[in-house]
């Protein structure tokens, strides 16, 4: 309660409803004067922090100490004295993937061809590939999806492309765009069409009868593609680094939205337990996420004091993930009250029930990836 000079009027200034005492019964705002001073504006700020700093702490004592201790107190209602578990992942997931992302994400620069390799270069990947062709082809071995009138078709267009290349190196960049091994979705974007740009692909389709042409998404996985190619000059290897660059800083994204999927799961595995609600199970994968971002990082962090002092970490890191898989034992044996064989056996199914899940997501995301660069 702050000590500003409570109001006379007994009307709540946020919902009008009368104020039986300093706090109003409806709305919780206290009913105090409007009018304050920019030091009281600060101090309230400050005693936020600290009063947030202080839940935070407590918490943190209990969220890694007493797995689902904090999950079976709001299931009893008793949650003022915790921080939120919204707010709780909201704060350990930025600190952990701030963290992360700064000291630990092994990243290459991103080097796009502006300073070209050689001609020579390309006409040995344009051969390579000709030689790996012509290998499927002897020993019966093409890859599913492709014939051997394709795969002629292939080694034709890349001797039509070496030759060119050996004449006018000015053309490299349409050359390595047509036997391009870059792909969305398949291999198989339609041999026939030539274009090396978003332009020139409309084009061709345009000049195609109605049912010639591709289909709407078809094009704008050919526009994508086109882009990519443009964008990074035909170079794959800094396509896909950048691809793999914007996938890892989706990853955050991507375990929020896994949270209520997961809390399904054990919504399925638990649905005998008729006193657990959906939402019961949301608050508890909230806290077993947060749990599990703070051992993580705390993993890291004594690895990386390890390595300082030359000490091997093969061990230690052995140690450390049992130590998680533990965490999550108990958080489970405690939350759910059931015995360690049955914990156990439900951790095989939503291990492999998870990773369906997440193997969906992270397609989903990857994609998603592709089409943001």
């Amino acid at each position: 309660m702050s000590h500003h000079q409570e109001r006379k009027e007994k009307n709540c200034l946020n919902c009008n409803a009368e104020v039986a005492g300093r706090f109003c019964q409806v709305c919780g705002q206290e009913n105090i004067e409007p009018k304050e001073s920019f030091w009281v504006l600060a101090t309230h700020f400050i005693n936020d922090i600290t009063h947030f700093d202080g839940k935070f702490f407590s918490t943190l004592k209990y969220l890694l100490f007493k797995p689902a201790f904090l999950s079976k107190e709001y299931l009893k209602g008793r949650r003022t004295s915790y921080l939120h578990p919204i707010r709780m992942y909201v704060f350990t997931s930025f600190v952990f993937f701030l963290i992360f992302y700064n000291f630990y994400q092994k990243e290459d620069a991103l080097k796009i061809n502006e300073g070209r390799k050689p001609v020579a270069s390309d006409i040995k990947k344009l051969k390579d590939k000709k030689e790996e062709l012509e290998k499927e082809i002897k020993t019966d071995t093409i890859a599913l999806g492709m014939s051997v009138e394709k795969a002629k078709y292939k080694i034709d267009k890349i001797n039509r492309g070496i030759l060119i290349l050996q004449k006018d190196s000015t053309k490299r960049d349409s050359i390595i765009s047509a036997n391009s091994d870059f792909v969305f979705l398949g291999e198989n974007m339609q041999d026939s069409i030539k274009a090396t740009s978003i332009k020139q692909y409309d084009e061709i389709q345009r000049g195609l009868p109605p049912s010639k042409r591709d289909g709407f998404i078809w094009q704008r996985i050919m526009h994508q593609k086109l882009h990519l190619e443009e964008k990074f000059k035909n170079d794959t290897d800094a396509i896909w680094r950048a691809l793999l660059e914007r996938f890892l800083h989706m990853f955050p994204q991507l375990l929020f939205v896994s949270l209520p999927f997961f809390a399904l799961i054990l919504q399925l595995l638990y649905v005998r337990r008729k006193q657990f609600f959906y939402v019961n199970h949301v608050v508890f994968t909230i806290h077993l996420y947060c749990g599990t971002f703070i051992l993580i990082l705390a993993t890291l962090l004594l690895g990386s004091l390890l390595k300082i002092f030359n000490i091997g970490i093969a061990f230690y890191s052995v140690i450390a993930y049992l130590i998680i898989l533990f965490y999550w034992y108990k958080s489970f044996r405690n939350f759910y009250s059931q015995s360690g064989r049955k914990t156990i056996f439900k951790f095989f199914i939503l291990f492999f029930l998870t990773m369906i899940m997440m193997t969906f997501l992270f397609l989903l995301f990857f994609l998603l990836s592709a089409y943001l660069i």
